[in-house]
């Protein structure tokens, strides 16, 4: 989670203005530690700054999470060479990516096909409702995009609390999400509708969220039992079908 070279360099390709981008990640002497030069360039930022709060001193982040990844990738892509597929998920970084940073999302982790993103702090400063907001417009555009493309896609959404924690022993450039909501997110992928957004029946700021929600456009369907996910409370979830 949170590799800041990685988010650096996504930043700089996609022209995203970001304080990661920004943020000299090469400079320091030979006996400081990453993680000590990381706090002393995040202290330089201001004691009140996000980046201070939540990566150095680990106060709990309020995240909505999506996990974007291709329908059935293996299995339509399986009789390409790697040229081949190389070529197939740049074009898709390049329709994904730029809509994701478009709802002031940040990239978590690129897996193949497979890319989680989220939305909250530190890279974005909204209330939980709008972290969801952004999240799920951010699915539906991503949807709408490729849902006529060979790069036609599921979508899950998720909310949850976090702690970002760095290994502070080792030269390490991640901060990895410590909490059970990224083991919820991963389960909830796997039971994903094709072409839909997805999302558990019974998150309570979710839920809170589509209250009275007017989505023109859009169906939502469910609930559909979620079977005998392991380490996940959730029974049921929902999907957001485009009509």
């Amino acid at each position: 989670m949170a590799n800041l070279r990685m988010i650096q360099r996504l930043n700089e390709a996609y022209g995203k203005q970001s304080v990661i981008r920004n943020l000299d990640l090469d400079s320091r002497s030979l006996n400081e530690s990453f993680s000590s030069a990381l706090s002393r360039k995040f202290r330089n930022l201001g004691q009140g700054n996000l980046y201070t709060h939540h990566f150095q001193n680990r106060m709990p982040a309020d995240l909505a999470f999506l996990f974007i990844d291709i329908c059935s990738f293996s299995t339509r892509f399986s009789h390409l060479d790697g040229n081949g597929i190389a070529n197939i998920l740049d074009q898709y970084y390049q329709i994904v990516i730029p809509i994701i940073y478009k709802y002031n999302g940040e990239i978590d982790k690129i897996i193949g096909d497979g890319i989680i993103c989220v939305f909250g702090p530190p890279f974005y400063e909204g209330n939980a409702n709008q972290c969801i907001k952004q999240a799920d417009l951010c699915a539906k555009e991503i949807i709408s995009k490729t849902n006529s493309t060979i790069f036609y896609s599921k979508v899950a959404l998720h909310f949850g609390t976090i702690v970002y924690y760095n290994n502070t022993s080792v030269h390490y450039e991640e901060y990895t999400v410590v909490g059970k909501p990224v083991t919820e997110l991963f389960r909830l992928e796997g039971v994903s509708v094709d072409k839909r957004v997805n999302y558990y029946s019974g998150v309570s700021k979710i839920d809170y969220y589509n209250i009275g929600l007017y989505e023109f456009g859009w169906q939502v369907l469910g609930p559909f039992s979620t079977g005998s996910l392991k380490g996940v409370s959730y029974t049921a979830f929902k999907t957001k079908h485009k009509i």
